[in-house]
């Protein structure tokens, strides 16, 4: 510990580091200063453990001294002494937690006794301080110790067996049965609807503060467990004690309502049933299939023992060729309307079922692949970009999902076919490639992927459009490319055939001299300009 003496008698100063041997009071440094300014400034580039301060000095008081280190929170013992007795000085000092009193001539003996009660009392306060911070982190580490094992437990990272899960809560030191009776409340939100809103950790932090301060009247409680699906985001909720369906309804809609407002997202909730901890885990897997079925009834809180109620007694199918002849028209707006109608008239009627909302697919996707194939165009190619990929993925979970992967695919459709029909477009989007691209390997089939056409059907548009062969357009530039480099560059003609796409010498040698009526070298040395 350091040791701050301030007193403007030099002798006094000299006399405290003389007779009393600081060591004994696990002090090991001291530090003096003859007025309350240096003293200040001592203070502030190290501050002392304990303080002993005359209390009358010419430039500035101890109890001055005393104020100005209580305001900067200094909780270091400080020990008066002072020539006079003083009722007014006695109340101050003590005013501001002044450790002891002393009355010059210094006594010896009383100096040591205050030193003692000073130091015991500065090592006592740091001890329950320390405590203090050791309880805060305990109880910090048992809620950091708490989640992770309920998120151990519904992942199944904990084996579901009663032996080993006691096994655990007793490893971990957890208040908590084994064999105790639990309920799984579920909230979700679809990707789908919040990605377009908010970064996924941000989304997943604010419904686990809102679903904590519904189901627990606190925020970052440490039973509210957020993660991800493919699917959706999710706050899963550990509930001690058997379900009050009513309530945790009442309490669902109030989450739902908070969702909407703040996060502009529908949240769906569901509660389980009953359950030992060792059954949470099925729990979560059967809400989440819960959720998944739910093509109508979101945003609102939903039973497990519960079922979805369809009327499936008639069973509705598209109507192919209505929808056949409005992509023939090229009629986008009609098409997504259209179908868009048809969903919302089958939910109104409780019959859209995953089911039929599966049969709607395909029978869309029939009418769409029958069009792309009437105009030689390769779906598999078409649709392999990754946002079509990603909601096609996604496009049976809802009808908000359904819309938006038909809305791409009849984009994608009607662009496509108007693009063939103009097989000016087509031919010139495939030199296009060719130009791009005649420096490595390429066949027509390369060429034809690039458009989504068969490699037949292009090959017959681009002979009709150009005169020639997809296989002699490709030569003529290579052919090109090679006749600028033999008159700019010096590289040899072995090179130069490699870097325009051709595997061998011999084939380029041949190529050249067909379209051009010279070899390689006779071009070079007739056409290249001499320096």
């Amino acid at each position: 510990m350091r040791c701050l003496l301030i007193d403007d008698d030099i002798p006094t100063v000299e006399a405290l580091l003389r007779i009393v041997d600081w060591n004994d009071y696990g002090i090991a440094e001291t530090a003096f200063a003859y007025n309350v300014q240096d003293a200040m400034r001592l203070f502030e580039a190290d501050r002392p453990d304990l303080i002993v301060c005359d209390i009358e000095m010419p430039r500035g008081s101890g109890l001055d001294m005393i104020k100005w280190v209580r305001e900067r929170e200094y909780d270091g013992g400080f020990i008066f002494f002072t020539c006079h007795e003083s009722f007014e000085f006695a109340s101050t000092a003590i005013s501001y937690n002044a450790d002891a009193y002393l009355v010059k001539p210094i006594d010896k003996t009383k100096l040591e006794a205050a030193l003692r009660k000073a130091v015991d009392a500065l090592k006592q306060n740091r001890l329950l301080d320390e405590y203090s911070r050791l309880g805060l982190t305990w109880i910090k580490n048992k809620e950091w110790v708490e989640r992770n094992f309920w998120r151990d437990v519904l992942t199944e990272a904990i084996s579901p067996r009663a032996d080993l899960i006691a096994s655990e809560i007793r490893k971990r030191e957890l208040p908590l049965s084994a064999d105790g009776d639990y309920v799984l409340f579920l909230a979700g939100v679809p990707r789908s609807q919040a990605e377009e809103r908010w970064d996924g950790s941000i989304l997943l932090y604010a419904l686990s503060n809102l679903g904590s301060e519904v189901l627990f009247d606190r925020v970052n409680h440490d039973r509210v467990i957020p993660y991800q699906t493919e699917s959706a985001f999710y706050i899963a909720v550990i509930l001690e004690g058997t379900s009050d369906a009513e309530r945790l309804k009442e309490l669902g809609g109030r989450l739902i309502g908070l969702c909407g407002q703040y996060l502009k997202c529908t949240a769906t909730c569901y509660v389980g049933e009953t359950v030992a901890i060792a059954g949470l885990s099925r729990a979560r897997e059967r809400l989440e299939q819960l959720d998944a079925s739910n093509i109508i009834f979101r945003g609102k809180v939903h039973l497990e023992k519960v079922p979805f109620r369809y009327d499936t007694s008639d069973r509705y199918a598209l109507d192919m060729d209505r929808f056949s002849l409005l992509f023939v028209q090229g009629e986008k707006a009609p098409i997504v309307n259209g179908l868009k109608k048809e969903l919302e008239r089958l939910a109104e009627q409780n019959k859209l079922d995953p089911a039929t909302l599966h049969s709607i697919r395909e029978d869309f996707l029939q009418v769409v692949y029958s069009l792309l194939l009437r105009n030689h165009i390769q779906a598999h190619r078409l649709f392999a970009d990754e946002a079509i990929l990603q909601l096609s993925q996604q496009a049976e979970s809802s009808v908000f999902d359904f819309m938006k992967w038909a809305q791409a695919m009849t984009d994608k459709t009607i662009d496509s076919v108007r693009e063939t029909l103009k097989s000016e477009g087509v031919v010139d989007k495939a030199k296009r490639f060719i130009h791009e691209n005649y420096k490595r390997e390429l066949n027509r089939e390369d060429v034809a992927a690039h458009v989504y056409l068969t490699a037949d059907y292009l090959a017959k548009v681009f002979k009709a459009e150009t005169g020639i062969a997809i296989k002699e357009y490709l030569n003529e530039c290579r052919i090109n490319e090679a006749k600028r480099l033999l008159l700019e560059s010096k590289a040899s003609v072995s090179e130069i055939a490699l870097e325009t796409g051709f595997d061998t010498l011999s084939y380029f040698s041949t190529v050249f001299k067909k379209l051009t009526g010279e070899t390689p070298n006779a071009y070079r040395a007739k056409h290249k300009p001499q320096l």
